[in-house]
This record gives structure tokens, sequence and C-alpha cells, in this order.
């Protein structure tokens, strides 16, 4: 079992190719030669689910993947949160097959709600992925890290969504590496930060409906309402282009607003003028306001700030 620590981007298709040549900028400048681009890879992955999803309810996501005539098992549990980082427990095992090989699970301390396997007679594929992957080993001083790049789409009977999106895993070194790479990153290339997996994103178009995180109740710290106002204010700017809807910018910012006050003075006045920007460019063309949003650095760097700051908070 591997704990995978990873931090999602999410960018729009006309920016693939500056994330790109960015990377292959660092590459070049290394004189590490374990520094590289790597083949490109044809990925499919086939998610399987109970039809009321039992799985992704109990917080696992279990899949097939074919790759180079190759297919891998892969089990994924939940995990812990790390403010706008994934952290997830993952299994993976060789199989001959397509086929789904359950005796595997045994190796998997699988969620108490999933422990019974009662839901194994019932399972069915529910969506899959299909998207071209460009990888990048990258180091920074002590820390690796692997870059990848998918582009493809989530398919399922109930609709498809696209993917575009850069993960930054972690391989060794200090999780804050990750996020002060994203940022080089965020100078050059307008990236968003995203809490949303392509296995959530599958079982959105089942569902039709955005999945935000539970709010604190009774007596909580600044710190866990920050964390919280957080995610939600990720979680809306990534809703507002899976549905290509300008109108939930004003959610978006409303949501600057209760985020504001848990956060230091810094960071507090940065989301002021990232409002007053967002302020302005409402008053564009309706038609073009989510291609001027998708084209501002200053979301990405701030998101990425913003998380960089909680993640320090909470060590």
């Amino acid at each position: 079992m591997a704990t995978e620590l990873e931090l999602k981007l999410m960018l729009q298709s006309e920016y693939l190719k500056s994330a790109s040549d960015f990377l292959d900028e660092i590459c070049a400048q290394s004189d590490d030669d374990t520094v590289s681009r790597q083949p490109t890879l044809n990925l499919m992955n086939a998610y399987y689910d109970t039809e009321d999803g039992q799985l992704m309810s109990g917080g696992m996501a279990l899949r097939i993947r074919a790759v180079n005539d190759q297919f891998i098992q892969t089990v994924k549990t939940r995990g812990t949160s790390r403010v706008g980082m994934h952290a997830r427990g993952e299994w993976e095992w060789q199989l001959e097959s397509d086929c789904l090989d359950l005796s595997l699970l045994k190796e998997v301390p699988l969620p108490d709600d999933l422990v019974a396997m009662t839901w194994s007679r019932q399972l069915q594929q529910a969506y899959r992925t299909d998207f071209q992957r460009q990888v990048w080993l990258i180091q920074q001083g002590d820390t690796k890290m692997e870059v990848v790049c998918d582009q493809g789409k989530v398919t399922s009977p109930y609709g498809e969504d696209s993917i575009c999106e850069l993960e930054l895993e972690l391989k060794n070194g200090p999780e804050a590496a990750l996020y002060e790479f994203a940022l080089r990153i965020a100078e050059c290339v307008p990236v968003q930060v995203s809490v949303v997996s392509k296995a959530q994103k599958g079982v959105r178009l089942k569902q039709g409906e955005i999945e935000f995180p539970q709010k604190p109740v009774g007596s909580v710290s600044r710190l866990a309402l920050a964390a919280y106002w957080y995610e939600v204010w990720l979680i809306y700017w990534e809703a507002m282009f899976f549905m290509q809807d300008e109108v939930l910018l004003q959610p978006f910012r409303h949501t600057i607003h209760q985020l504001r006050p848990c956060l230091p003075a810094h960071l507090d006045h940065a989301l002021v003028d990232l409002d007053n920007a967002l302020g302005e460019l409402y008053k564009a063309d309706e038609d073009k306001v989510l291609e001027l949003l998708a084209g501002l650095k200053s979301v990405g760097s701030l998101m990425l700030k913003i998380g960089q700051w909680l993640n320090q908070q909470s060590h």
C-alpha cells in the first residue's frame, strides 16, 4: 500500500501547451538525467460501483486501468484531507485480463460500511475515463515529484465531462515543496487548485449536482472555518466551468467575503484586490466572462498561497 499525496491543478485546454513548455524547460535546465519527460501514455480507466453508489459513499474507488496492453486493478480510499491536497491510500495489482479480481481486496483495510462485501454481487461499470497523460519527473533540491498532465474525458450513461488537469505527486521531500513548485507554474500558466477527482466527476454526472463539504457547526476554530470556506471557494470555481455558467461567479465572490475574516491581513488584502478585479471583469460581455476568468493567473496564485498558509497552520 502506498499513500498518495498530490496537488491537483485545473486549467483550460488552450493553456496546455504553455504548461507543457514550462515543464519541458525545467527538464532542459537540469543537469540531472533523472529529471526528464517520459513517454506519453494513453489511459483507459473503468470505474466500478453499485447502482446506488455504495463504494463512493463508503469512501472507496475501484477501477481497472488499461495501458499498453496491460491491466491494473486499483483501489483508492478517501484518506485524510490536507486542505486542497489529496492524501489517499492506494493499492495496485497487475491482472491477466480486464476482469476484476475481488479476492485481492483481502489486502485492503476496507471502510467499515464495505467490509462485509455484500456489494460485490451488485458491481457494474459506473463510468470510464479516457485520457492522454504526459509525465515529467522533477527534482528540486531534495524533493522529488512526478508531474502529470491529463487531457481527455469522463463518460457515463448520464453524459460526459472534460479532463484537463495537472497533478503534482510528491515522491520524496516536504509537502511544502508541492505548493512552491505549483506557484512557479501559476506564475507562467493560468491554473487553479482543484479538489474534484476524476472519480467524483463520474459520480457527479449521475447525481447531477455539485457536492460541497459539510459546514462546521458549534464552536469551531477560525482555522477550521477558513479550511471550510476555502474548499467551498475552490468548488464554486470548478463548478462554474463544469456548468459553463458565469452566474456562479456571484457565489464564488460571496465565498471570498466569508473567507476573508479567517485569514491573515496579507491574504485578506489580496482577496480584496482579487474581488475588485472580478467585479470589473463581470461588466464584460457575458459571452466572454468565462474566457477572461480562465486566463487570470492571479486566481490560481492566490488559491495556492491560501492553501499553502492553511497547510502551514495545520502542522
